[in-house]
């Protein structure tokens, strides 16, 4: 499912660290056909100090496909740099005290890094999930641009899991032009096609999984330098408001979304400036709290042990009927229909 967060006219506003790119320098020697159509000289791309733009991002990615030595290229790239090129998020991953606490900080502050992609995790039962999905058209480099983060992702609790993997999953909303067969060169657990959501599940469990060699001093200096470059502005609003939404919802007795003053106030700023940034980028605070609510109770009634009056509740509605009537509103079909045809 595509999340629209992002407009035109952000692909050519919105600035990202071009590291990624100077990275496929290193790896694509022609590097006049890796920069076609970005504005950017050939020969001033292996020593790029400027940020880039979504559009030029992406146009790069795309001029990668035809130079790639063969079709699962992305996959063996992104396991071999998996902790190489994140900067003060992979410093803050690999000193934290568990590997919880580093995954939450991966998916806290890549949307700063990579804001054309909505990065989340979810407690659903007794898994945790790590899910990442387009929030703009990705076309042809789709594929690429969602199993990099999902490998790089794998390979972190890999190393701190420290064991088989059998436990884990990773489901794939699509395969594209690679066999399944493929996916188990690089995945050390089972891999699930056609699956609503691309993202890599792991028990819950693991999340309390001690790091040994955590550092407190070393992990709070790189939180610091996270936060430090953490603003919210047009590039991460969206990302930021729907972490604190979602996190909000994945605690049991939430009881519904926070109110606006809450988010705002985990978020360190005004009210007024969480308005103001969402509607720069054409939405507002309460379509996200609409966004996350339809997205939970979807994931909630996926799981057909959850009643639906269970769901209402957990969401936060009054009753069962209130509910109803809202799904109905989102989807044009009640929640016992839908679960049926899913």
């Amino acid at each position: 499912m595509t999340i629209e967060a992002m407009r035109d006219d952000d692909l050519d506003t919105v600035l990202m660290p071009n590291t990624y790119v100077r990275l496929l320098a290193q790896e694509f020697p022609d590097h006049a056909a890796l920069v076609a159509g970005t504005g950017i000289a050939p020969s001033q791309l292996a020593g790029y100090a400027h940020p880039l733009t979504v559009r030029q991002h992406l146009r790069c990615i795309t001029n990668v496909l035809p130079l790639r030595p063969h079709p699962d290229w992305h996959l063996q790239w992104g396991k071999r740099m998996a902790e190489n090129f994140h900067g003060a998020v992979t410093l803050a991953c690999l000193t934290e005290p568990t590997l919880g606490a580093g995954l939450d900080a991966f998916l806290r502050f890549m949307p700063a890094r990579i804001p054309y992609l909505d990065w989340r995790g979810r407690h659903v039962g007794p898994t945790f999930r790590c899910e990442v999905t387009p929030r703009i058209e990705l076309a042809s480099v789709r594929r690429l641009l969602i199993e990099v983060p999902l490998i790089v992702i794998h390979e972190y609790v890999r190393v701190m899991h420290l064991g088989a993997m059998t436990e884990a999953t990773l489901e794939l909303t699509a395969t594209g032009e690679l066999a399944l067969e493929t996916y188990a060169a690089y995945f050390d657990c089972p891999v699930v096609p056609e699956r609503t959501r691309d993202a890599l599940v792991i028990p819950a469990a693991w999340r309390a999984i001690p790091n040994i060699d955590f550092d407190q001093g070393a992990w709070r200096a790189a939180l610091a330098r996270c936060e430090a470059t953490e603003q919210l502005d047009e590039r991460d609003a969206v990302g930021r408001v729907r972490q604190v939404l979602e996190a909000a919802l994945a605690q049991p007795g939430m009881g519904g979304v926070p109110t606006l003053d809450q988010v705002a106030m985990q978020l360190r700023c005004s009210p007024r400036t969480v308005i103001r940034r969402l509607r720069a980028i054409g939405t507002t605070y309460q379509a996200e709290a609409e966004h996350a609510l339809k997205s939970h109770a979807t994931a909630l009634l996926a799981d057909r042990a959850n009643r639906v009056q269970d769901v209402a509740a957990r969401l936060g509605y009054a009753d069962a009927a209130s509910f109803r009537k809202a799904f109905k509103r989102w989807f044009g079909t009640a929640p016992a229909d839908w679960r049926r045809r899913s």
